[in-house]
């Protein structure tokens, strides 16, 4: 008889514990980095890397026909097992000394090359280190951690001696499923660069707008906002160039969009007011302060001194 079981690998929770936190950071990571020039590849660069952890991380496991199959989104990993020698579940003293020579310490799992005082160096297929197997054969020692470990080593034992002679699992099958999770690596990592890319050169110019008697309304893709006339300082619509008047240069973004072809959001001056800003890399922009509380605008339009005429004049003065 041939054992075929399937089994799953839950993170224990120091892995909960870091995975949360380098995913928050790189999630912070945007906020940190938004006034460096690189700030989108920093950004980009951590999200692919955060994906393709989370690829290389184990999903569960498999036995069948004389191999485990450790299930991945990279690409499934096989242990053949015709030359098993020892499968057992880990004890304490199989991991003392444990050095981490390449992989995950901790986010989504422990996988990759690891050395202990007891089983010199070994591959880690490992999401939770209390439920740790020792798979040892004639070319390699393995840990992985299925969440029935018993069951899980009592399979690979069962395997081993029922297929004795038999059959083995088809090498295209096994083929097409790390082909599909290589392609599956593949498309997040281009997914993740096309993310980057498209941030760093997305350059609409100045945004688009429409004037009404009693309001303004920006026309942004990430930020658009309607200006009523009641809220504005109509008589201190001017423009302004950053340059001389450099109190109202954005010197912190706090909650908008930002590369070197375009700004919009929310952004502090250097006078340290608040601003909403619409910039498209220009330095000549058209200030409209707020009446009573609230934030100015900066707003980057084609012809300022035109604009600020004709906003003058639809809003009677």
């Amino acid at each position: 008889m041939t054992a075929n079981s399937e089994f799953s690998a839950s993170y224990d929770k120091l892995t909960k514990v870091v995975s949360t936190i380098v995913c928050a950071l790189v999630m912070l990571i945007p906020i940190e980095f938004h006034t460096a020039p690189l700030g989108p590849l920093v950004a980009g660069l951590g999200l692919f890397a955060l994906v393709l952890a989370y690829a290389y991380s184990p999903r569960g496991y498999r036995v069948a026909e004389r191999a485990v199959t450790v299930r991945r989104l990279i690409g499934d990993a096989r242990i053949p097992l015709e030359d098993l020698r020892e499968v057992r579940t880990g004890s304490a003293d199989d991991f003392t000394g444990c050095i981490r020579l390449w992989g995950s310490g901790g986010l989504f799992g422990y996988y990759g090359v690891f050395r202990t005082s007891k089983l010199g160096k070994c591959t880690w297929y490992v999401t939770n280190r209390s439920k740790r197997v020792v798979v040892v054969t004639g070319t390699k020692t393995v840990v992985l951690s299925p969440d029935a470990p018993d069951r899980f080593v009592g399979a690979i034992q069962a395997s081993v001696s029922g297929a004795a002679g038999g059959t083995y699992p088809a090498q295209a099958a096994i083929g097409a499923g790390r082909r599909l999770g290589v392609w599956i690596g593949a498309l997040a990592g281009l997914f993740s660069v096309a993310v980057v890319m498209a941030a760093l050169l997305y350059s609409p110019g100045p945004p688009g707008y429409t004037v009404t008697p009693d309001s303004l309304i920006v026309h942004d893709r990430f930020y658009p906002v309607t200006l009523s006339k009641a809220a504005v300082d109509v008589a201190g619509i001017r423009a302004v160039d950053l340059a001389a008047d450099r109190g109202w240069r954005p010197a912190e973004r706090t909650n908008g969009f930002a590369n070197a072809h375009y700004q919009s959001g929310w952004f502090r001056a250097a006078n340290g007011q608040r601003i909403r800003l619409y910039r498209a890399g220009g330095r000549r922009l058209v200030l409209l302060p707020p009446k009573g509380g609230g934030a100015a605008v900066l707003l980057q339009v084609r012809d300022a001194d035109r604009f600020v005429a004709e906003l003058r004049e639809a809003w009677g003065n």
